[in-house]
């Protein structure tokens, strides 16, 4: 019991210490239209998304997270972050299916997904990706884990884990869209049959006592 309480608390330290290194690069960094003007009109800024927590099986990331749900993309544009230093791409989500989380089945909902392009109105662009994570696309139903509280800089709903919480359903196969070989989640999910993957996040459902 002591030891577990010991693991808990150092995940929480390190997630803690992780999050305010990356809130002072950020409070640092430049906003993206002034980099993008120095660097000639255009940036294309490639960053390593968070991993500050990574959850070892499906079922320990489902158990984590507020909402689950399977969703169509239907249309996404890029939007800037009020202090202008990160874009994102707000998903117009129908959804499919909520495994977990107070969500409708039927509606539509946005999830802001880190990462995209954006035009500023002097024509200057930006372009910002996550190294080794596939950028979401309209017309494909995905599995999102996602976050119930909403962050100011982020309009829509938010992804659980950068890492760990968006996998796309193509060709009735899973495609996380982190592709690190050194994530367990995705090294384990990677090409495995969609439908079988849904009832293993179905049997994650925490049965209701009578």
């Amino acid at each position: 019991m002591g030891n577990k309480i010991h693991r808990l608390i150092l995940i929480a330290l390190v997630g803690l210490a992780c999050a305010l290194g990356i809130a002072a690069q950020r409070v640092a960094r430049p906003d993206l239209h002034s980099r993008a003007k120095s660097n000639g009109g255009k940036l294309v800024w490639k960053y390593k998304p968070t991993r500050s927590v990574i959850y070892p099986t499906v079922e320990e990331l489902f158990k984590r997270t507020d909402i689950v749900i399977v969703g169509r993309t239907l249309g996404h544009r890029g939007r800037l972050t009020p202090d202008g230093k990160f874009v994102t791409e707000d998903f117009l989500v129908r959804v499919q299916e909520v495994l977990k989380g107070n969500v409708q089945n039927g509606s539509s909902i946005l999830i802001s997904l880190p990462g995209g392009s954006y035009k500023f109105p002097d024509g200057a662009h930006v372009h910002v990706m996550a190294v080794g994570y596939k950028q979401a696309i309209d017309g494909v139903s995905y599995v999102f884990f996602l976050k119930d509280n909403k962050n100011t800089d982020y309009k829509g709903y938010r992804l659980a884990s950068d890492t760990q919480g968006l996998f796309a359903l193509k060709d009735r196969k899973v495609e996380p869209a982190y592709t690190g070989a050194s994530d367990p989640i995705a090294t384990k999910n990677q090409g495995v049959d969609a439908i079988t993957f849904i009832r293993q996040l179905r049997a994650a459902v925490p049965v209701a006592k009578k």
